[in-house]
């Protein structure tokens, strides 16, 4: 029965919508029984490590910054690991230590040039982290969220660049948007990456990401309006002649129609 319950959980924690993580675990607590709680903080740590998480604003944590030694994941630009709290999505227990990789030249104006593209770039709350290599190749991870629980939408873009030595560059990027007005909607898009650099460089790194996300801004938004004009279309309510919405249970006896079927 565990083994079942287990699965169960883990496809209901994976599912989760960006943002929703804290949500879901609440609802979790509800409705399984105490002891098995450890099977939903199992379920919390795959999610975390599998899809990566923002913690206390600023921390990302994911399998490509777990420490391989401990529980704990890595913060290459502050030079320390934290442990993560998961049900309040933070980042804690920060110990200083000296990662074992090879930090490029331009690593930290890297960082600098990372920090100005997300606010120049990103309303949202937006976090990044880089995580080196021994080859002196290097990972951006890129989060921007933004969750809107008055007005029932929630939305993460992810972006992972691979850059080697030589240039090469692999990744992908991943939009995952939930509304959940009186339905339950949710968009998710990917797109791989595979190109080359001229300048590997910090210049030559952001100035590759803010050209590839503004193509591919306006390649996803073009493909939404073709959704939002012919498939969705389709699901909208139609409205009658009048363009306005009729109030169907006050409808008798107040428009014609209504009048001409009471009359008689």
């Amino acid at each position: 029965m565990s083994v079942n319950l287990s699965a169960i959980i883990d496809k209901l924690v994976e599912s989760a919508p960006p943002g929703e993580l804290k949500s879901v675990k609440k609802n979790l607590d509800i409705i399984v029984a105490h002891e098995n709680t450890s099977i939903i903080n199992k379920s919390l740590e795959k999610y975390i490590e599998n899809n990566f998480v923002v913690l206390s604003g600023q921390y990302i944590a994911g399998k490509l910054n777990k420490d391989a030694h401990s529980t704990k994941f890595w913060d290459y630009i502050g030079k320390q690991k934290f442990n993560v709290d998961s049900k309040n999505e933070r980042a804690i227990d920060f110990e200083s230590a000296d990662p074992e990789v090879e930090y490029p030249d331009y690593f930290d104006g890297l960082v600098e040039r990372l920090e100005l593209y997300g606010n120049n770039h990103y309303p949202s709350n937006y976090a990044f982290t880089i995580i080196p290599h021994v080859d002196k190749t290097v990972e951006v991870v890129i989060i921007g969220e933004k969750v809107n629980v008055e007005n029932y939408f929630s939305g993460r873009w992810q972006s992972v660049y691979r850059v080697t030595v030589s240039g090469a560059v692999t990744g992908h990027v991943n939009l995952d948007i939930h509304y959940y007005e009186d339905g339950n909607v949710r968009l998710n898009f990917e797109e791989p990456i595979k190109d080359a650099l001229n300048d590997v460089s910090a210049s030559g790194i952001v100035n590759f990401i803010n050209n590839f996300e503004n193509d591919l801004t306006m390649k996803i938004v073009e493909q939404f309006n073709t959704l939002n004009q012919n498939s969705f279309k389709n699901l909208r309510r139609l409205l009658p002649v009048t363009k306005s919405k009729i109030n169907w249970g006050k409808a008798i006896g107040t428009y014609r129609l209504g009048s001409d079927v009471v009359n008689q």
